[in-house]
């Protein structure tokens, strides 16, 4: 086994640990220029910074050689990007990393654990396989170009201190109503806190009905002239429709050029909304859940997000 450290991230990891992500995914999928990968997107400092969840680093000699995030949502916890250097792959560095990331979601006390994998991977699967991780419906990564509509919507950005915290609890209301404890409070303030994007709220007469917590351009998850719907949760399906066209208006007016939303496939009716809305998949994986069985993806939920 190699000679490695796993320790709790710092600020001075983070961007050598980022190399590694852009280097680990090219590499895998065949990029070019696998250094270079992804060089307007960031995984590791807007999660870390956001204190979403917890961050551990892998250590050789004093350098990084790998690194795993867990997000906290509530009573759903979930990790990644979990990546090693290339030149140490099959040397067990990312179980190590995995050990104390099953440590932090007992200690969270998550109902749901997951992650998104490679489907066509059988070497990724069975790693999470021996940590009780089991693959549940594909997940499509789906995007489309944004078409503004006409449908009324707030921007937390847009709302008073007092009432951004009304707003916060509404959405915690909403999410816990859709699977218990389900909170994205987390992610709601880091994207506020850094400047990422927003959050899209849709309001009905007396509640609010959905809501999406978007990045928005290089440097976030979204990357350059992109965004991307980390979560998004409706109650019905006519809100779906509404928080959908919410969405697409935003990315324009923040003029993005194109927009992107992960679906679980076992969440069908949401699926063929996007579908209906324009949304094709550029690529696909699949969820693997801890327990086996399949949380909030299952027909008649309208949740968007992929835990990439």
């Amino acid at each position: 086994m190699t000679d490695i450290s796993i320790r709790p991230m710092r600020e001075s990891d983070l961007e050598a640990a980022r190399k590694i992500v852009s280097m680990a995914f090219g590499t895998f999928l065949g990029a070019p220029d696998p250094e270079n990968f992804w060089p307007d997107r960031d995984y590791v400092s807007t999660r870390w910074r956001g204190g979403v969840g917890g961050a551990f680093t892998a250590e050789m000699g004093g350098e990084v050689a790998g690194s795993n995030l867990a997000s906290n949502w509530g009573s759903v916890g979930f990790f990644g990007p979990l990546t090693v250097r290339p030149d140490l792959w099959d040397r067990k560095v990312a179980q190590q990393l995995l050990a104390p990331t099953m440590d932090l979601f007992d200690s969270w006390d998550v109902k749901t654990a997951g992650l998104f994998t490679f489907a066509h991977s059988a070497k990724h699967v069975g790693l999470y396989q021996k940590f009780g991780f089991w693959p549940h419906f594909l997940t499509a990564l789906m995007a489309k170009s944004p078409q503004p509509g006409n449908v009324q919507f707030s921007k937390l950005s847009g709302i008073d201190e007092a009432g951004r915290e009304e707003a916060i609890k509404a959405c915690r209301e909403l999410a816990g109503a859709i699977f218990e404890g389900l909170d994205l409070t987390r992610e709601i303030r880091s994207v506020q806190n850094q400047k990422l994007g927003d959050t899209v709220l849709v309001w009905g007469s007396s509640r609010l009905d959905g809501f999406a917590v978007c990045h928005c351009g290089e440097g976030t998850e979204a990357g350059r002239d992109a965004c991307y719907i980390k979560f998004a949760a409706a109650r019905t399906p006519e809100a779906f429709d509404r928080l959908l066209e919410a969405c697409d208006t935003f990315a324009s007016q923040s003029g993005m050029t194109r927009i992107e939303a992960g679906m679980n496939l076992g969440r069908r009716e949401a699926y063929n909304a996007l579908r209906r809305y324009g949304y094709r998949t550029a690529m696909q994986g699949v969820a693997m859940l801890k327990p086996d069985s399949p949380g909030y993806n299952r027909p008649g939920v309208y949740v968007i997000d992929d835990w990439r």
